[in-house]
Formats: structure tokens, sequence, C-alpha cells
């Protein structure tokens, strides 16, 4: 008790108490408080310290309320949302089914919760008899094995699944009752997309496809290839949006039960079948897509749909077909390959549709003069049409134009809306007349805009022009070009080039800051030695096949008034891997 006097003693001396009547405290500056009178000295420096602490406590409270309105503020401006959450499940389902590796669906559940439980119910199954083979033969027994434990392990946990797809590369009798075992058991999952392939010619052997499918209430899409049906078959396809059936005989009462069992259908396609007779629509009022790609035996077609948006029609020239698509006025893209298509009747035809803004023309060989008046029309393509001469096109709003042929009929169209234009030439004794007459008349026409971008693509070679009142001549035997204004699109096109074509060199004419000289410098140029841009991909990109590549850079002085802008050539000459060595190079990094 004594001790803690005594600290208690010293503290108040040290404040100024009983003990300290001797300091000297301080109230103003140059004022000074004498010993005689401590109290008043000591309410006033109380009093200075309270008012202090009251401003330090105000300014605090300040600083504080001003940051937690700056945060209010961030938080009003930046709110974190959740978007892919709150993607609907179909367009969930449908990014799945793009990813072309299964490791790829199953990285998206890091996602978010939803994405799980959307991966959970989402897989598609893809059995390719081709993918299992020994000894270059096809082996049966593996292959139903695999699928077998494949769909014990896989699918009987599973509620229900997005698409079951079997392809088979020949037909055989031993896979007939594992083939309706496994359909059986994707229909009994509820499977909303079906794709059943069977690569066989001969109609005897085709796959009798199971009753069951067609009366599945939860079929979405249904791809059949190969296949054929009972002819007492019952079809009750109530929510199929998609029907697309190929290389099977489908007769008139068989497409009328498909008619009326699938009203819902949305996209109709009939590629290479036989037996059809007469197709006449008219129920279906949700159908805005019809494909008939060259159908042996079709006598007549006849569609009354004010929902049909698309129409591909493709004959060969010894089939005699009557069209008539009298009832179908919004139709906005129309696809024909007919080569006994006569200019009155697509006259005839083309005046139905005053919203069309599409219009593909593919070997109508007996047009020859043609008239195409529209407001609408985006989208123009004449391929193969080679008797056709001096068109008359109108079309103020036409954005995309391709032509591909033996001439040039295409002279005095007006060309001010294009952004983009692909040109194909089968050059023969004309080529060098051909080509003056585009440089002329026809390239001159874009020479004005400066945005236009040229390539230039001729058996193993490929040129870039970036600036067009520079190029000075073309000549090939077989001459493509390729007109754009978008940069992305020419990316994408001179991308598509080298994995299509493997050219031996590509050219590009520009100056040295352009930036897709720099884009192709980089991507080529910097390639890594076992690229990494397809790891999780079996079909690889065209970096991945390239053995070697060197770049030689030839300059062109400036002209005069150039501001010493100079152009050059750059040329990569590219070394391809062949077939051996590519799969020598797999095998060493596996």
């Amino acid at each position: 008790m004594i001790k803690r006097k005594k600290d208690k003693t010293g503290r108040s001396s040290r404040l100024g108490g009983p003990a300290g009547y001797d300091r000297k405290l301080v109230v103003k500056e140059g004022q000074t408080l004498a010993s005689g009178s401590c109290k008043k000295g000591v309410s006033v420096i109380r009093e200075s310290k309270r008012k202090l602490s009251s401003v330090l406590r105000k300014g605090i409270r300040g600083r504080k309320k001003r940051k937690m309105e700056k945060i209010d503020k961030v938080d009003e401006i930046v709110e974190p949302v959740d978007r892919i959450s709150d993607l609907p499940e179909p367009i969930i389902h449908h990014i799945l089914s793009l990813l072309r590796c299964p490791k790829d669906v199953t990285r998206t559940t890091v996602w978010s919760k939803k994405w799980r439980s959307v991966c959970a119910s989402f897989f598609t199954f893809d059995f390719d008899q081709k993918k299992i083979q020994t000894s270059g033969r096809k082996h049966p027994e593996k292959f139903i094995t695999f699928v077998d434990n494949s769909l014990a392990t896989k699918l009987e946990p599973m509620h229900n699944i997005q698409k079951f797809k079997i392809s088979l590369s020949k037909a055989s009798i031993r896979l007939i009752l594992p083939m309706n075992k496994w359909i059986n058991a994707a229909i009994n999952k509820d499977v909303k997309e079906l794709d059943v392939h069977m690569e066989e010619n001969s109609l005897n052997k085709h796959y009798l496809l199971p009753n069951t499918v067609l009366t599945s209430k939860n079929l979405t899409s249904l791809k059949l290839y190969g296949c054929k049906f009972d002819s007492n078959i019952i079809i009750n396809l109530c929510n199929l949006k998609e029907l697309s059936i190929k290389n099977a005989y489908v007769n008139t009462d068989l497409i009328n039960n498909f008619i009326q069992g699938c009203p819902l259908v949305e996209d109709l396609r009939l590629i290479h079948c036989k037996g059809i007779g007469h197709l006449h629509i008219s129920t279906l009022h949700k159908l805005h897509s019809v494909q008939l790609h060259e159908c042996h035996g079709l006598v007549s077609v006849k569609i009354e749909l004010t929902s049909l948006h698309k129409f591909l029609y493709w004959v060969k020239s010894s089939w005699q077909c009557s069209l008539n698509l009298s009832g179908c006025e919004n139709l906005k893209s129309l696809s024909i390959k007919d080569p006994s298509l006569s200019d009155k009747f697509f006259q005839d035809l083309i005046v139905k549709f005053p919203y069309l803004e599409k219009i593909v023309l593919r070997e109508c060989n007996r047009l020859k003069r043609i008239t195409i008046l529209s407001k609408t029309l985006t989208e123009l393509s004449v391929i193969e049409c080679n008797k056709l001469k001096d068109p008359l096109i109108d079309a103020p709003n036409l954005s995309a134009f391709e032509y591909t042929g033996e001439r040039m009929p295409f002279f005095l169209m007006d060309v001010s809306g294009l952004h983009e234009a692909k040109l194909q030439f089968r050059i023969k004794k004309t080529g060098l007349a051909l080509c003056r007459e585009l440089e002329q008349f026809f390239l001159k026409k874009f020479v004005n805009d400066g945005a236009w971008k040229l390539v230039v693509s001729s058996n193993k070679n490929i040129t870039i022009h970036e600036e067009l009142p520079k190029v000075q001549h073309l000549s090939s035997k077989e001459l493509k070009l390729e007109l754009t204004k978008s940069p992305m699109k020419l990316k994408d096109f001179v991308d598509n080039l080298l994995r299509m074509s493997q050219p031996k060199t590509l050219s590009l004419v520009s100056s040295s800051s352009s930036e897709l000289l720099n884009f192709m410098k980089e991507k080529i140029m910097s390639r890594e030695k076992n690229p990494k841009c397809c790891t999780y991909y079996s079909r690889k990109c065209w970096l991945h096949r390239i053995k070697d590549v060197t770049m030689v850079v030839l300059f062109e002085g400036a002209e005069i008034g150039d501001m010493g802008h100079d152009s050059q050539q750059t040329t990569f000459k590219f070394n391809w891997q062949t077939l051996k060595s590519k799969t020598r190079a797999l095998v060493n990094d596996s």
C-alpha cells in the first residue's frame, strides 16, 4: 500500500501536482505561470488539452467520414457483378458444347457454383469407331468393350446427358445389338442431342433406328446418317427443334410423319436422301431454316411458311424439280445450286422476297443476264456460273461480295458500300488480259479508300498488300484475291490460309511500322520450339507444323512527297514438317 501511494505521488509530481509547485507552466507563448497560481494553471492546461483532443477527434472523424464516402462511391461505381453465374443454363450448355477437350469442360467448374452444378448435369459422349483401331484394321470387339466400359463408369451415376454421338465406319451384324443398347441407354438418361452416324452407302446395310428414339419427349436435336426406319413407325418428337437426315431412304409418307410428329422443329435438313418425291410444308409454324442437299428423286417442293428465313436448294443437272416458295415472303437467305435455273425463273423468284439479305448462286450455268435491285441485300456470292454476262446489281447496302469463275463480269458493280470481297479465277489463255482488266477496272475502285488490304494467293505463295495504290501487277495461273477493311478479318484469313494450304512463302508489302507485320513477326519468328498454344487440343494449329522459317526484308526507297515513309516487302519462307517427321516429333514429345 505504501509503495502504491508513493507511485501516485510521483505521478502527480510529474503532472504538476503537490510535489511540483516549483515547476513553471506554459500557458501562451511568452507568458509563464508562477508557483502561487498552480490550480489556475492546471485548469487552463486541462482546458487546452480538451480543446486540442476535441479538434483531433473531429479531424479523425472527418478523415474517416471522407474515406468512407470515397469507398461508398467506388462501390457504387465498380460494383462486382458475377455475370458468368447469371448466364442461363442453355447458354452455358451451348458454350460447353463448343469446347473440344473434355478437360476444358472440367476446368470451367472453378468459375462458380452454378457452373459446377451445370457441368455435373452436362456431358457429351462421342464414340468414333475410327479412333479404336489396331494394326490398321477395325475391331468391333475392342470398340464394343470400350463403349461398354465408358458408359458403365460415366453414364450410370448421371441423371441426364446433353449429347450422345456414335459413329461407325462400317456396318456389322455384331454391332447391331450393342448399338441398340447404347442408344436406348442414352434415351433413358433423357439425352437432348442424339447423333447416329453410319458410313454405309448400301441402303440394305443401313442401321435400323430403334423406335424409342422417335418417341422421345426430351430430344431437341436429332442427326441421323445412314439410318433406316420401320415402315409402321410412330413419330412423336414434341420438343425437337433440329432434324437432320443424311444418306437415307425417306419416302413421302415418312416425311409427312416427321412433319406431323415434330411440331416445334426450327431447322430441317435433308441431305443426299432418296425417294422423297413431293415435299409440302405448311404446318410447321416454328420452322425458319430448310436445307435440301442433292436429294435424288425430289419431284416438287412447296413451302408456305411466313416463318421461313433461310432456304438452301441444291440439285444436279439431270434432275427436274418444281420449286414453289410463294408463301415465304419473309425469306432473308437464299442459296441455289441448280444448273437448269433460267433467268426468268430466278427473276420471278427473288421478286417475291423483299427482305432478302443474302443470295448465293452456285453452278447455275443457264444464267446469263440477271438483275438484282435490293436495299436490304448485304451479301452476294456467285460461284461457278460460267455463262453469266453483264449482271445488273443495284444494292447500296451490299457489304460482302464473293465470285468464283473464269472471267470477271462484275466490272460495273458499285463497290462503295463493300467491306470485303473474295475473287477466285481459273485463268487459262486469257489470263494476262483478265489481270489487266482487274487492275484497271476493278481494283482501282478500292484505291481511294486507304483502309483496304489486298491478299493475293496463288499455288503455294501468298502476298499481302497493305497499300493498294502501290500494287504493280497481277499474274498467275490460278488467282485468288481477298479484299478487306477489317484488320481482324485479315488476320483470321491469313491464319486460315496458313493452316489449310501451308504455303512456301508469305510476303507482306507494307510500311515498317505495320501492325500486321509486327503481329506476323511476333507469331512466326518468336514461336517456341514446342508451341504451347494448343496444349489441350488434339488438333494442332499451323505453328506446330513449321519445321523451319526464314525472314527476308527488301526495302523500297521513299518517293518524292512520301515524307520518308519507306515501304518494304517482308517475305517469310516456310519449311513444313512432313507427315513422318511430324509423327516422329509427337512420339519424341510424348
